[in-house]
C-alpha cells in the first residue's frame, strides 16, 4: 500500500498507528474529517512518506511525525501542537486554521524552528486578529509565499495592517515570489481616496531575491498600498508586479476574466466589491503606476468591462 486516505472514518490515533504499523511502502497519507483522533503520531519507520494531509479533524490536539523523508505537509482545521523530526525535509506546507486562530502571527513565530527547510508556504487566514509581528528568526530557504486573507465580519481586525507583511519578506532573505489574495465581503479599511494620502515608511531592508509579486484582490485599502509601493521601492530584483483589482480564488493570482471563462461570464459580484474595484483601478493610476520602474513588467487586472461594469 502506497496512498491511504481516510475520510470520515471512525479511528483513533491508537488504531491509526497500529494500521500503518506495517505499511512500509506508505508514500501519501491523508485523514479529513476523522473526528476521534486525537493524537496523531508518524513513526520514523515510514521512510517512503512523502505527503500528510490533515483536514478538519476536529478533535486532534497533537501532531508528531518523524518519518524522514516528509516533504509536503497540509494542515486545515484547529491549531495543534506541531512536532517534525529535526533532521525535517519538509520542504512544502499548506496551512489553514480556524476562523478563530492569527495563523500568520502563529507561522512566522513557530515555522522557522519547527520546519528549518521550508521552501514553499501557503497560508489561509479567515480571522486575522493582529498584525504581524517583527521577528528575528529565519526562513532560510523559503522561496515561495503565498498568503490568503478574508475578512467577512466583525471578527476579523477591521484595520489589519497589510504593511506589516513585510516583516515576511524580511525574515525570507531568499524569497523569490510572493501571493497576497484579499478577499473582502465590504471595504472595512481606512481607503486612499477618502483624505490625502502620505506613504508610510519603515525600516528599510533590501529584498533582493524577490522577482515576481501577485497582488489578488487589490483594493483602495491605505495599507495595502503602503505594501505595494514599500514592495516596490524595495526589492531590487523584481521583474514583474501583477495587481488584480477583482479577487478570483481559482485564479491563483493571475488575471483572469470572462473571455476565458467556459460560462462566458465572470463570477457575479455584490455591487461593493465592484464598486471598491473601480477605487482601487484609480488608486493604481494615481498611486501605483508612477512608482513602477521601467524594468519592471506591470500587469493590471482591471475590472470586466461587461460583467463588472457600475
Amino acid at each position: 500500500m502506497t496512498k491511504l486516505h481516510l475520510y470520515q472514518v471512525r479511528i483513533t490515533g491508537d488504531e491509526l498507528r497500529h494500521l500503518i504499523a506495517n505499511s512500509f511502502a506508505l508514500e501519501h497519507l491523508e485523514l479529513s474529517v476523522c473526528h476521534e483522533i486525537i493524537c496523531l503520531n508518524i513513526p520514523h519507520w515510514l521512510v517512503r512518506l512523502r505527503y500528510l494531509q490533515v483536514f478538519r479533524c476536529k478533535m486532534l490536539q497533537v501532531v508528531e511525525c518523524t518519518a524522514p523523508n516528509l516533504s509536503t505537509f497540509h494542515l486545515f482545521g484547529d491549531p495543534v501542537q506541531l512536532t517534525l523530526c529535526e533532521s525535517s525535509k519538509v520542504k512544502n506546507v499548506n496551512v489553514g486554521f480556524s476562523d478563530e486562530f492569527s495563523i500568520i502571527c502563529y507561522a512566522i513565530n513557530k515555522f522557522p524552528s519547527i520546519v528549518p527547510n521550508l521552501e514553499t508556504l501557503t497560508i489561509s487566514s479567515a480571522h486575522e486578529r493582529v498584525n504581524t509581528p517583527v521577528v528575528a528568526d529565519k526562513f532560510l530557504h523559503l522561496k515561495y509565499l503565498k498568503i490568503s486573507l478574508r475578512f467577512y465580519d466583525e471578527n476579523s481586525l477591521p484595520n489589519y495592517d497589510y504593511l506589516s507583511l513585510a516583516s515576511f519578506l524580511d525574515a525570507s532573505p531568499v524569497l523569490e515570489t510572493f501571493i497576497l489574495s484579499v478577499n473582502q465581503a465590504e471595504m472595512k479599511h481606512d481607503s486612499v481616496l477618502e483624505d490625502a494620502y502620505h506613504t508610510r515608511h519603515i525600516r528599510q531592508r533590501k529584498h533582493e531575491r524577490l522577482s515576481e509579486v501577485q497582488i489578488n484582490g487589490f483594493c483602495s485599502a491605505k495599507s495595502i498600498v503602503d505594501l505595494t509601493c514599500h514592495i516596490l521601492e524595495n526589492a531590487t530584483s523584481l521583474e514583474s508586479l501583477t495587481v488584480d483589482t477583482i479577487f478570483n480564488l481559482k485564479a491563483d493570482g493571475n488575471i483572469s476574466r470572462c473571455s476565458g471563462q467556459k460560462s462566458g461570464e465572470c463570477r457575479r459580484l455584490d455591487r461593493n466589491m465592484i464598486l471598491e474595484a473601480h477605487k482601487a483601478l484609480c488608486v493604481i493610476r494615481t498611486y501605483i503606476l508612477k512608482r513602477v520602474p521601467p524594468t519592471v513588467e506591470f500587469n493590471v487586472g482591471e475590472p470586466c468591462s461587461r460583467c463588472h461594469a457600475l
